[in-house]
């Protein structure tokens, strides 16, 4: 398989923590480097894991039918991602003034499982240290990975290559992340956020797409 699709899976599932890096640097929560290097890190093993499900998922199948499979589900993920995140947008940008505002919510959907991280990004900092340790930071690297963890089993029915695409997520996570708190840091606010929140539905529903042609 080519690099190239390799590559914008991992963007697409990678974009998460380019969001939380620019909550985090707005909020001026602090993240140095070993704690973003353990977030990517932990993203990547976790999607290793997934991959190697749907592998095994995948030799009960014939190749040709286990990429069809793969793709099936890479698109109805993605539409559910994108479903999700329009309605998120579209509540965020009414007029529903007495709703308690959030300032982010990053929602795991895999699989049909929904987990509200943050409200608020302080309430990642679990002991309110105004950083985020090493052990907060293994928690975030999973819980950001669990939100491709569909997405990992059917990339690897499709027959993406499973250390590559783990590698590459990793890397694209560290550095995602990284811009992200930087671009925080230095904007008062960021409307790039939430239009970005659609791109990885997108992505996947035409990764999916691609298999049928």
């Amino acid at each position: 398989m080519s690099i190239l699709p390799i590559f914008i899976l991992a963007l697409a599932v990678s974009l998460d923590g380019f969001i939380v890096g620019i909550t985090y640097g707005l909020k001026k929560i602090k993240i140095t480097f070993l704690p973003i290097l353990i977030i990517s890190c932990a993203s990547g093993i976790t999607m290793l894991v997934s991959m190697s499900l749907g592998n095994l998922l995948a030799s009960f199948l014939s190749p040709s039918l286990a990429e069809k499979a793969g793709g099936g589900l890479l698109i109805i993920i993605g539409l559910w991602l994108f479903y999700q995140s329009l309605i998120e947008l579209i509540h965020k940008n009414s007029d529903h003034r007495e709703a308690p505002k959030e300032i982010f919510s990053l929602k795991i959907e895999s699989l049909g499982l929904i987990i509200n991280i943050l409200r608020e990004p302080i309430k990642a900092d679990m002991d309110y240290s105004g950083a985020i340790s090493n052990k907060e930071a293994i928690f975030l690297g999973v819980a950001l990975a669990l939100d491709a963890f569909g997405a990992g089993i059917a990339a690897a029915m499709t027959g993406y290559n499973s250390i590559i695409t783990a590698l590459s997520i990793s890397i694209f996570k560290f550095f995602l992340l990284s811009g992200g708190i930087y671009l925080g840091k230095h904007m008062e606010s960021v409307l790039l956020n939430d239009k970005i929140r659609l791109l990885p539905g997108i992505i996947l529903i035409l990764l999916g797409l691609l298999k049928f042609y």
